[in-house]
Parts: C-alpha cells; structure tokens; sequence
C-alpha cells in the first residue's frame, strides 16, 4: 500500500496490535496518532502546529482535502472541549 510507504518515510511506525494506527513521537511531548480507515484518514497530537504541517505534506502528497475538527467517524459522534 503506498500510505504505508509515505508514513514510513515520515518516520511513523505502525502499531503491532492495531494494523491501521500509525504513531510518531519525537520526543516524550510530542506525539502524533493516525489511524487509516478505507479512505479516511483520523489525525490527532499532541501538536497543533505538528498536525498542521502532517495535514499540509498529505494533502499535498495525496491530494486531499480537510474536513475540519472531528465530529463524526465510524459511526461514532464526537464533542470537541476545551481544557
């Protein structure tokens, strides 16, 4: 599959237990989450500016769009809350 070529070379690893998660942690405070689901991709982090720029190079590279803050995905409804 060529995402998993492309996250590869973003330095992501996929998760043993989970075959569509794919993790990258620079450092102990920095973490960013992908899961892959047909042709949807779920992003999430650590940091806004880090999901910023992951979303840019994928758009870029696969010629997505982004459909914003999460409020649905796999049937499930989601509520954005600040801390």
């Amino acid at each position: 599959m060529r995402i998993d070529g492309v996250l590869a070379k973003q330095k992501f690893s996929k998760c043993k237990s989970e075959h569509v998660v794919y993790i990258r942690a620079n450092c102990s405070t920095n973490l960013l989450l992908v899961c892959l689901y047909v042709d949807d991709l779920l992003v999430t982090g650590s940091s806004e500016k880090e999901i910023h720029i992951f979303k840019q190079f994928m758009m870029a590279e696969f010629g997505m769009t982004d459909l914003g803050k999460l409020s649905h995905f796999l049937g499930l409804e989601f509520n954005q809350v600040q801390k």
